[in-house]
């Protein structure tokens, strides 16, 4: 499988700028204490300033890889050195962004890099506009807490441009499930750079028949030991895991790191009623992996899930959304993950139940009473794939159903009606994510450049 997306870094070359002068004298942009401006004291200074930058960055967000720091030190001719220059050059193809620390560097915008600027005062403001004003991306950082804000986003934007998704289709345009899905894969990548393959949803299933007993029952009997309840054939459950595992063989055939298949379709040609499975526990299992996985090959979910869940670095849920009444919507779908804290948190407490009638399809019915926070956000793209509806709210209580899609999530939040309104331009799966994330999200879609209409 190609590496999961969250794994990727930004690879970032810290640039330390700092002007020394060939000797002393004063005037009307040079003043102060002869002791401090002699090329001797301005040269300490300069490696004072070196050390502490490099020490700052100890504390920089982990999704920065930093390449080894530059000392760009120049004179007052503002003629940063050949070898500085020779230095900057180094892997420069890998690079991410230049962090420019302490004092502008004179031309550096001729590499056509972005630029992240921390500096708190008139020099970092300055080059940022003037970056810009040249069609440079640029951002400027007044301390620690800007630059791991800005780069968390530029983070996601390159963690989206890292994912290819391999979705499983009848072909058929719309869905029968869904008209408002994101018709042309190529809109999202010229975009954002996900690519999205797509394949004949029967494919999977020469793959499924690769996977041996041996190799599912492992993941079945840890699933099924900790469940609170079991109300599945364990039978068939062992063929919910083996889709699950196909499912990961194929993406490793194609190369790919997200998922989806159809849903309508794969169930109208009856290999899930033969085979006794549905694809629910994939999509559960995926989000929990770290893969973004959603249902019905929902483009516009996948691409919402795909950029939610680097956000957040934690799993969703979709569904499709109801209104209960003016303050109260219900989303519900059998696809909720068990890590919704966070990925490496403890999973969730779970019941294992079926989505069918007859005893086949496992679904994990999980109260998400239990998380941290109740607090939710809920977004979707539209059609055209350039903006994100995002609304808060709070999950004040769950039920499940014996069979069909469960759990149900009650959700309370603000003018209920107003935001199926709104839906009416997106469509109607809803992707979940606990905590309120608007702040983050309005960062991302800044940098990725679509944009977020809150409810």
């Amino acid at each position: 499988m190609k590496e999961k997306a969250i794994n990727t870094k930004l690879i970032v070359r810290p640039i330390i700028g700092c002007l020394t002068h060939s000797h002393f004298w004063e005037g009307p942009c040079r003043a102060g204490h002869k002791e401090d401006m002699t090329p001797e004291a301005e040269a300490a200074a300069a490696d004072a300033a070196f050390a502490a930058a490099v020490e700052e960055l100890k504390g920089a967000n982990p999704e920065i890889e930093f390449l080894p720091a530059v000392d760009a030190r120049y004179d007052e001719k503002f003629v940063v050195p050949k070898e500085v220059w020779a230095q900057i050059e180094d892997r420069i193809d890998e690079v991410d962004f230049f962090l420019c620390m302490n004092w502008r560097i004179p031309k550096l915008e001729r590499y056509r890099k972005t630029v992240v600027i921390m500096q708190n005062g008139n020099e970092g403001i300055d080059f940022a506009a003037y970056c810009r004003s040249i069609g440079l991306e640029a951002y400027v950082c007044m301390d620690l807490k800007d630059l791991n804000e800005i780069s968390h986003s530029l983070w996601v934007r390159k963690a989206v441009a890292n994912t290819r998704a391999l979705v499983l289709t009848a072909g058929a345009l719309p869905t029968f499930g869904m008209q408002s899905l994101i018709r042309d894969p190529e809109l999202i990548r010229q975009r954002y750079g996900m690519e999205v393959i797509k394949l004949p949803f029967y494919e999977i299933f020469k793959y499924m028949d690769q996977i041996t007993d041996e190799e599912a029952a492992p993941i079945r009997d840890r699933i099924a030991c900790k469940a609170l309840e079991i109300k599945v054939n364990k039978d068939w459950f062992i063929n919910d895991i083996k889709y699950y595992l196909a499912a990961k063989k194929m993406m490793d055939v194609y190369d790919c790191n997200a998922f989806s298949t159809a849903c309508h379709e794969l169930c109208t040609s009856e290999i899930p009623q033969n085979r006794k499975f549905t694809p629910c526990m994939c999509h559960s299992l995926m989000k929990d992996d770290g893969i973004p996985s959603a249902c019905e090959e929902d483009l516009n979910a996948l691409l919402a899930m795909t950029i939610m869940q680097y956000a957040a670095h934690r799993p969703a849920f979709m569904g499709n959304p109801n209104m209960e009444s003016e303050e109260l919507i219900r989303i519900h779908h059998a696809v909720p993950a068990l890590c919704m804290n966070g990925y490496g948190t403890k999973p969730l407490d779970y019941k294992l139940w079926a989505f069918t009638g007859q005893g086949f399809g496992a679904k994990l019915q999980v109260d998400f009473c239990q998380n941290e926070t109740n607090e939710v956000t809920l977004c979707r793209f539209n059609p055209k794939a350039d903006t994100m509806s995002l609304k808060v709210g709070n999950v004040i209580r769950s039920e499940y159903d014996d069979v069909y899609c469960s759990p149900y999530y009650y959700i309370q939040m603000d003018d209920a009606r107003a935001f199926m309104h709104q839906l009416a331009g997106f469509g109607h799966h809803q992707v979940l994510i606990f905590g309120d994330w608007t702040k983050v999200l309005r960062g991302v879609a800044e940098v990725m450049k679509f944009r977020l209409l809150v409810g």
